[in-house]
């Protein structure tokens, strides 16, 4: 693995913590459905951004950008329902 290769994770993991902080709930604001759904797919985010984004980064183009973006939607979609569901029914 190359220096390139190592820089593209580290930069992927912080666009991943910086996406994770701005949407997870700012406040404590109890065990609500939106609050569990919010974090959920803090999470999902965070973990698809750490995992399909040093491609991007280190071949930039609309392929790798859309391999990104596609799970990226797909699986917060996906994260924000369970999570919703989660809040819901505990």
């Amino acid at each position: 693995m190359g220096l390139i290769e190592v820089f593209a994770v580290v930069v992927s993991v912080g666009f991943g913590y910086l996406f994770f902080r701005l949407i997870k709930p700012k406040t404590d604001s109890g065990n609500t459905p939106l609050h569990y759904a919010q974090l959920f797919f803090a999470w999902s985010l965070f973990i698809s951004t750490s995992v399909t984004m040093p491609q991007f980064l280190i071949t930039p183009d609309k392929a790798h950008l859309f391999m990104w973006l596609s799970p990226s939607i797909a699986f917060g979609l996906i994260a924000f329902i369970a999570g919703f569901a989660y809040g819901k029914f505990e």
